[in-house]
């Protein structure tokens, strides 16, 4: 259940940087980047995602900071994101 919900949240998540307005490119840039990293962890098998880079959760907190006050809904997806993979041990 929690990877359905995290596959759910990485889509939603997309939708929303597919908008024109919904960040600057260099923020889009790098959460399309981000999204890509974490959709080819959970292609990998569940005793194979534990070898993931570690900075993945730095990554997700540094965009959290980021869009903290400019994107609140940016911020609860990415935030929603960091929380699903804490919770798949990734």
């Amino acid at each position: 259940m929690p990877e359905t919900r995290l596959r759910t949240t990485l889509e939603e998540l997309q939708r929303t940087l597919e908008e024109p307005d919904a960040v600057d490119a260099e923020s889009r840039q790098l959460l399309g980047e981000l999204v890509e990293d974490i959709q080819e962890v959970l292609a990998r098998a569940p005793e194979e995602r534990e070898d993931s880079d570690p900075s993945l959760l730095d990554r997700l907190a540094e965009m959290t900071r980021r869009f903290e006050k400019s994107h609140p809904s940016l911020t609860a997806a990415v935030g929603r994101v960091a929380n699903a993979l804490s919770n798949l041990g990734i």
